[in-house]
């Protein structure tokens, strides 16, 4: 009993693990497939069935100031489910596909489409029909099922058969039979919605002959054959005749050429003798099937075709040959309307079949983006778009982008059921001095990079929808120049009494920066500027201007007339710099001052104190000497020492004069004992007193310079000295009436 017990206990124990290990799997599969479903975009994006974003921004260039990569992007999630859509692909495999490798990329290009168009969970469906000189129309099988048209589920049959395709040489083109078999296959079609893509390189050069009157003279069109013989009369098919009015039994046409002679069987006789001669022209029989086709219609009296694109490889539009013309014209009539044909090389077939898949089954069939330059700001180089065509060209006086969008068609994933799809257009501006207009940059220092932004768009249900895009705002970085002129005595000279030139670096944004500037004036300045180099603001002063110059950037003050500055980033963002340029008048004639005293120290009190000092001054470099008196005291402490005890003197200095030296005019009995000098009145006290020996000078000449101070403050120190008598004796008197006794005349 117990034992059975302890079997169904493991049984059950295994049980629940396997139902675990089962469970994880299902989680990892359900993950799985939740990570590849269409849904995905749609949570990346945000954006639901048939949703468009439209975003705009503006990157600073990376080293660059004032310089910004705007992107214009277009989001748009395809149609959850687009109108159902069977389509027939028809796919020229002539010869000359082989050429330029036409066909290899030919084929790759479709297998994109078949990959857009049947799309998981799309009710779309896809039939092939190939020509040459022959046409061939596929039907496909896969385990019971068969069917012209190929949905989601057998995709990969139609896909292999494309890449089973190959150039049939010597084959022609045999266009009109190519379009007559799509037609009957698409008379098989359920879609919603039925389209014929039509892939060629060519010139049609087979054709059915048509039937009376057409193949006769009388139902043919004359019309001027270069080629033809001189002096006969050329007719040619036409392209109005009804189906009716063909031979669908046989073919026409020699595989060379889009227009041949026409003979009998097929066409009229002409008599012998005859000047006129019949044509028949394959172009204009691929034309008239084309017609036919866009005319029939279901049994409900819907168009049998909604829409016929055509497009034409490495037929270019510009050539000036015939069968080229013809080509392109050919398919251009051909097609429902001239936008649904399409000039292609074999580089670009990839992007316009895949267009031609975003109008089947995207957010947006076409779209047109009109993007004006804002106010102080210019393209720098042209715009590029990842499809479409765009033109930069001013339209009353703002450059202005037309880009035509298409529809879209590149996704923004690799994702293989990624199905939200993108447009984008980039380019670089530069900001401008007009940013300083007025109402350009907003009170946070903003302004918008571009005008109003607008799109136009068709829906995927035609609905046509106009919309702008959020212009993005930036911060454009100003260099500020201003210009401040003092007089003689430091104050700010404001009337424009003279004018000074400025100019920056030397590179590719500054070279032409060169200007003049008056007193009080301020030059702003906006371009483009490389962040990590140092400009050099420089005066340029003429001959004539006699100023001393500094320059103060962003605060810091430096003498001279040039200085440099580099943008620093605060937090990512670049700052202004302000630049203030000022010029002093250097003076011919300056005043400078002089207070001077004399003290004698340690007085003899047999020898008459002098109640006046007598100096002389030199001006160095010059012959001007002058007499000065000052008061002379015994004063010599703390206590005694003022600024009273000074005699203030105003000297004139001419330019250039900065250097004077004072001496002292020592009295009889007297010896000069040394000056002591500050450029300040602070502390005399203190420090003209002679027990200051750290400062006192002991030779009798005071030099002092003003081309550093404006002031200075001098004590001459004297002290006696009796001398010796004739007999060489000591004196222990002074002799009476010597000079010391009366007013000194400076030596007279």
């Amino acid at each position: 009993m117990k034992k059975g017990r302890r079997k169904k206990l493991r049984f059950f124990h295994w049980m629940m693990i396997v139902a675990s290990l089962i469970g994880l799997v299902y989680f990892a599969q359900s993950a799985l497939l939740y990570t590849n479903a269409p849904i995905k975009a749609a949570l990346k994006t945000d954006l639901q069935p048939g949703e468009v974003k439209l975003s705009k921004t503006a990157k600073p260039v990376e080293g660059m100031v004032n310089q910004w990569d705007i992107t214009v992007r277009i989001e748009g999630r395809n149609q959850f489910p687009p109108p159902p859509t069977d389509i027939v692909l028809i796919i020229d495999t002539s010869g000359s596909m082989e050429e330029n490798d036409r066909m290899i990329k030919a084929k790759s290009a479709a297998e994109k489409f078949v990959n857009m168009v049947l799309h998981k969970d799309y009710v779309n469906r896809i039939a092939l029909v190939t020509y040459n000189s022959t046409v061939t129309n596929y039907t496909f099988n896969q385990a019971g099922w068969s069917d012209q048209f190929v949905d989601y589920a057998h995709k990969s049959l139609l896909i292999d058969k494309i890449k089973e395709l190959e150039p049939v040489v010597n084959g022609g083109t045999f266009t009109q039979a190519g379009i007559k078999s799509a037609t009957e296959v698409m008379a098989k079609a359920t879609g919603e919605k039925r389209n014929i893509v039509l892939i060629s390189d060519g010139v049609p050069t087979y054709s059915y002959p048509p039937t009376a009157p057409y193949n006769q003279l009388s139902g043919m069109e004359l019309f001027d054959y270069p080629s033809g013989a001189a002096g006969y009369n050329y007719y040619e098919s036409v392209k109005t005749i009804p189906e009716a009015n063909f031979d669908y039994s046989k073919p026409y046409g020699n595989g060379a050429k889009y227009r041949i002679g026409a003979f009998a069987p097929e066409y009229e006789q002409m008599p012998t003798g005859s000047k006129n001669r019949l044509m028949a022209n394959h172009a204009h029989s691929a034309i008239a099937q084309a017609t036919i086709t866009k005319n029939e219609k279901m049994s409900n009296g819907d168009f049998l075709v909604t829409d016929f694109y055509t497009i034409g490889v490495d037929l270019d539009s510009a050539s000036q040959d015939d069968e080229i013309k013809t080509g392109n014209q050919t398919l251009k009539e051909i097609a429902s309307s001239e936008d649904k044909c399409f000039a292609a090389t074999a580089d670009n077939l990839d992007d316009i079949l895949s267009g031609i898949a975003g109008e089947i089954v995207g957010a947006i069939k076409s779209a047109h983006v009109v993007d004006p330059m804002g106010t102080g700001f210019v393209m720098n180089g042209s715009e590029s778009v990842t499809q479409g065509n765009s033109e930069a060209k001013d339209v009353l006086g703002v450059k202005t982008i037309n880009w035509d969008v298409g529809t879209l068609k590149t996704p923004v994933s690799n994702d293989p059921d990624e199905d939200v799809m993108y447009a984008e257009m980039t380019y670089r501006v530069d900001a401008t001095n007009d940013v300083l207009k007025p109402n350009v940059i907003d009170t946070n220092g903003l302004a918008k990079t571009n005008g109003k932004t607008t799109i136009v768009y068709k829906r995927y249900d035609d609905t046509v929808i106009p919309s702008e895009f959020e212009v993005p705002s930036v911060k454009p970085i100003i260099v500020s120049l201003q210009k401040k002129l003092l007089d003689e005595d430091g104050k700010e000279v404001t009337e424009k009494s003279d004018s000074f030139d400025f100019k920056y670096g030397n590179d590719q944004y500054t070279g032409n920066d060169t200007f003049t500037l008056f007193p009080t004036e301020v030059k702003k300045i906006v371009h483009p500027w490389k962040a990590s180099q140092e400009y050099t603001i420089e005066e340029l002063l003429k001959s004539t201007q006699d100023y001393e110059t500094q320059i103060e950037i962003n605060g810091q003050v430096t003498a001279g007339t040039k200085d440099v500055f580099k943008f620093d980033s605060v937090n990512g963002q670049y700052t202004d710099q302000q630049i203030i340029v000022t010029n002093t008048r250097i003076a011919q004639i300056r005043k400078v001052y002089l207070n001077i005293r004399q003290a004698v120290i340690g007085p003899n009190e047999e020898l008459v104190i002098p109640s006046k000092g007598y100096f002389t001054s030199d001006i160095e470099n010059t012959d001007q000497t002058s007499n000065i008196i000052s008061k002379s005291t015994t004063k010599d402490t703390p206590a005694e020492v003022s600024e009273s005890l000074f005699m203030k003197y105003e000297l004139m200095l001419k330019k250039g004069e900065t250097k004077v030296s004072i001496s002292d005019i020592i009295p009889e009995y007297y010896q000069f004992a040394g000056y002591i000098v500050s450029s300040t009145n602070q502390n005399l006290n203190t420090t003209h007193i002679s027990s200051n020996t750290s400062g006192l000078m002991k030779t009798n000449k005071a030099e002092l310079d003003y081309q550093t101070n404006e002031e200075y403050w001098l004590t001459m120190f004297i002290t006696p000295k009796l001398g010796t008598t004739n007999d060489g004796d000591k004196e222990t008197s002074p002799r009476p009436y010597s000079w010391a006794y009366k007013v000194n005349q400076f030596g007279q």
